[in-house]
């Protein structure tokens, strides 16, 4: 009778533990290929978003992934306005990052082509 008893509870926990839906996002390859994607939690954790391929995402970004052909940029404010938080190149990715909103093919030069001031360099 005991190891019946165990074997029952074996098979009900492999079965809810296999049962149980996987929270999204805890894998970069979640972003769909050729796109750029931002999540709200560090490492890939928590809601995605894919950044539209013109204009603007304002979003609490705190992870993201460059699929695209192209710069990434962050802002540290809302309206991709303001210091620069951090560009990425096509193909990079950043487990914890920091920003308010990102933009697809922004060239980070002394004048920021999608509005946000470029950090100096250090001198």
């Amino acid at each position: 009778m005991n190891r019946w008893r165990t074997e029952l509870l074996v098979a009900v926990a492999l079965l809810g533990w296999l049962a149980a839906p996987a929270q999204a996002g805890h894998n970069p390859a979640a972003c769909p290929e050729g796109a750029a994607c931002v999540w709200d939690q560090t490492d890939f954790r928590g809601d995605r978003t894919e950044v539209p391929s013109s204009g603007c995402l304002d979003s609490r970004i705190r992870s993201a992934l460059n699929g695209s052909d192209e710069p990434l940029s962050f802002y540290m404010s809302g309206g991709c306005a303001g210091p620069v938080a951090a560009t990425l190149a096509p193909g990079q990715a950043e487990p914890r990052i920091s920003a308010g909103s990102a933009a697809r093919g922004c060239s980070p030069t002394p004048v920021d082509s999608c509005g946000g001031e470029t950090p100096a360099p250090a001198p």
